[in-house]
């Protein structure tokens, strides 16, 4: 075992956050939403199509693995609108940020 922990430790309540499923609805708006800031139109055509049906996530990033430039602009939207919920899930459990400490 690693550390200091103990399985008391792994059973205190009071040291875990809970955290539920909350699907993939997010994600598949963070795709629509990118879909919308794409000026070429048969790169968005070409997404939108991805985009319906099983397995859109897989399809929508293999399509868009073409345009690199792209896929990493979707990634940048992607994480920040991915941290921004996990911010606000946290503040909404009563979590804040914490002044960094100072050097």
């Amino acid at each position: 075992m690693f550390g200091d922990t103990s399985e008391d430790e792994d059973d205190d309540e009071e040291r875990w956050l809970h955290v539920d499923n909350q699907g993939s609805r997010d994600g598949y708006r963070d795709m629509e939403l990118f879909i919308a800031t794409v000026e070429d139109a048969e790169i968005a055509d070409r997404l939108e199509i991805a985009i319906g049906g099983k397995c859109a996530f897989r399809r929508f990033t293999e399509v868009l693995s073409r345009w690199p430039d792209e896929l990493e602009r979707y990634y940048q939207l992607s994480n920040e609108r991915q941290r921004g919920r996990g911010r606000w899930w946290l503040a909404g459990e009563g979590y804040r940020p914490a002044k960094a400490p100072l050097s």
